[in-house]
């Protein structure tokens, strides 16, 4: 299930770097671009400066996998952020990761709920749409 929702290339994280909106709390930066496709796309990074040894490194993305994929569960329409649009997220962890995991999943998930709820109009991306001429 999680590959569905992974992002995988270098420009695709670059993209969303350079083009995307950030939020910002004390523990995760998420940048955040609208899609064309049927659902979210998540891109996990833990710098070196924040977590030196790979396995801790590694331990740390299982975690935010976790929260991810609790949070895809209880979200409906495929983790739908916008009111019609889906995003890539790339989702930064900063300094505090030395809290317990119950903490991290209530500010990640408080951050993801921050997002913005509106449409954008610049990009049309509804399903399904059909034009009937008279």
């Amino acid at each position: 299930m999680w590959n569905l929702y992974r992002l995988r290339k270098v420009w695709g994280f670059s993209k969303i770097l350079s083009q995307g909106k950030k939020i910002v709390n004390s523990d995760f930066v998420i940048f955040y671009l609208p899609n064309q496709l049927n659902n979210c796309r998540f891109g996990i990074s833990i710098p070196r400066k924040v977590v030196k040894k790979a396995t801790q490194r590694n331990y740390y993305k299982r975690q935010i996998k976790n929260i991810l994929t609790c949070f895809l569960k209880e979200s409906k329409d495929d983790c739908q952020i916008y009111q019609s649009n889906h995003c890539d997220l790339v989702i930064i962890t900063r300094s505090g990761l030395s809290e317990k995991f119950a903490a991290r999943q209530k500010s990640l998930v408080e951050l993801l709920a921050s997002i913005p709820q509106k449409k954008l109009s610049s990009i049309n991306l509804t399903k399904n749409k059909t034009t009937t001429y008279a």
